[in-house]
């Protein structure tokens, strides 16, 4: 017999997405529970009847419709079986988030696990979940899945939320999980979360991460997991599925002039359509003349509409201000500040030079932009 499940984790359905637009962020959380709909159909496409969900299903304590909607979502797929696990976001506290779920009447597909009691799945296939009651605990909330009694022959199958003790999975959670927990618990798999980034631990331990980005980290965000178990000691069969609406990118440019951005022209070219569901977090480093930095920002400027989400970082970009810049910004008072601040800019050691660059580019902008004289006026 093969049992099939899918394996998701951190939707943290309501995530406030601070730093936003106020439309960004009306999409970006529309995407999260959309993929509530992504997930059953990964689910009904190989076969899988339950979809494990390690923790962190609420990012807090949201509002009454932040709440009603993803169970209604999963109460519509009736032949699926959704298994909820409180995590760090949402741990099961009396007058919490999961008393409120309770008292919204959950269809009978919706499981929440906020007791660590064995749960069967299917004949031979046991659920053994570790919820989270606070943020926070100071013991492995895995540690009763040793003692956990099940028949011979039984597919056991670990689902908890927190950070593998060994490994480079530090979560947010402030949960220590052991690395060996499926082998001292006889797990045929061990379904985690916290970790946005899925990742493999061992052939027995994954997490899946979050089914929607939610940060610039490269760590293979946006999946979920298709999980076959042939029997209790058989090594899984992990399948990644690509769940994600919107791309969250990272780039760092080092930048001698305005020339060198083309690397970027061509890399953005190359995502075609995507590009509208691209969030870019660009950091740019270097020196350039004034005249470069205003071509680089202008093409900033140009890019950002065609982007979901442009975050600009420019601290590192350091302009050098040439004669020939000098020249454009005009003569008298005007020239004699500039030159004034291109000292201070060129000091180091000088903790005034940041604020100086950056009245040295406003310098140069206001100049390209003063209207000269009417056609035919001196």
């Amino acid at each position: 017999m093969t049992f099939a499940f899918v394996h998701s984790a951190d939707w943290q359905l309501g995530k406030p997405f601070g730093g936003f637009e106020k439309e960004e962020q009306i999409l970006l959380r529309r995407a999260r529970l959309e993929a509530i709909d992504r997930l059953a159909q990964i689910a009904q496409g190989a076969n899988a009847e339950h979809i494990l969900v390690a923790g962190d299903v609420y990012d807090g304590d949201v509002d009454e419709r932040t709440l009603r909607q993803p169970l209604d979502k999963m109460a519509a797929y009736k032949s699926l079986r959704w298994h909820l696990l409180p995590g760090n976001h949402d741990p099961a506290h009396r007058g919490g988030i999961w008393d409120r779920v309770r008292a919204a009447g959950p269809a009978s597909n919706i499981v929440i696990h906020d007791q660590a009691r064995p749960h069967d799945l299917a004949r031979g296939v046991v659920l053994l979940p570790a919820p989270l009651h606070s943020k926070s605990v100071t013991s492995d909330p895995s540690d009763w899945m040793d003692q956990a009694p099940t028949p011979d022959g039984t597919i056991r199958i670990g689902l908890a939320h927190g950070s593998v003790r060994g490994f480079d999975s530090a979560g947010e959670a402030a949960v220590e999980l052991s690395p060996m927990r499926d082998r001292s618990a006889a797990l045929s798999y061990f379904a985690l979360g916290d970790w946005h980034g899925m990742t493999e631990i061992s052939q027995r331990v994954w997490y899946s991460g979050t089914p929607e980005p939610d940060r610039y980290r490269d760590n293979q965000p946006g999946h979920a997991l298709i999980v076959r178990l042939d029997g209790p000691r058989a090594v899984p069969i992990v399948e990644p599925v690509a769940t994600a609406a919107y791309i969250w990118q990272a780039k760092k440019l080092t930048l001698g002039s305005a020339d060198d951005m083309a690397p970027l022209d061509d890399e953005i070219d190359r995502w075609g359509t995507n590009r509208g569901q691209t969030l870019l977090q660009l950091e740019l480093s270097g020196a350039v003349s004034l005249g470069d930095y205003a071509q680089i920002e202008s093409r900033l400027d140009q890019l950002s509409p065609s982007l979901f989400h442009l975050q600009r970082r420019l601290s590192g970009l350091h302009v050098i201000a040439r004669n020939e810049d000098l020249k454009k910004i005009g003569e008298g008072a005007l020239r004699e500040t500039a030159e004034i601040l291109r000292a201070i800019a060129d000091d180091e050691t000088d903790e005034r030079a940041p604020i100086a660059q950056l009245a040295l580019r406003q310098l140069f902008v206001m100049a390209k932009e003063e209207p000269g004289p009417a056609e035919g006026q001196p």
